[in-house]
């Protein structure tokens, strides 16, 4: 089965752009707190977190802090898949070891669900 991606320039609004902007920051900051989480729980256990926990996680952690509460839950849980698969390259001698990001170099989210409406008023 073929997964297929598109990418698009979004025309938004200087309301909308500092919004996306906030949760840019928001998404880097909860992927930095995983990446600390999942190291704690390594030097304490000698234990690596699964994909379904680091999900689970994510979603605590957007519960029990305001700040979190920006992202929508499926975001937050796209983050952790992210930092997963990231540690799982790591592991498999593919990539480095994930690293903390700042926030000006986190750069996309994704809404893995509907709900989201294109318009061609503006052709790119």
């Amino acid at each position: 089965m073929r997964v297929r991606a598109y990418r698009f320039r979004a025309y938004c609004s200087n309301t909308t752009a500092r919004v996306l902007k906030t949760q840019l920051e928001v998404a880097c900051k909860l992927y930095n707190t995983l990446l600390h989480a999942e190291q704690e729980e390594y030097e304490r256990n000698k234990h690596t977190m699964n994909k379904t926990e680091l999900r689970q996680l994510a979603l605590d952690l957007r519960k029990q802090n305001k700040e979190f509460q920006v992202l929508h839950s499926q975001v937050a849980q796209q983050v952790a898949e992210r930092f997963y698969e990231a540690r799982q390259r790591f592991f498999d001698g593919l990539a480095n070891k994930p690293k903390k990001k700042k926030p000006h170099r986190y750069l996309s989210l994704v809404y893995p669900q509907s709900g989201w409406k294109l318009s061609n008023w503006r052709e790119v």
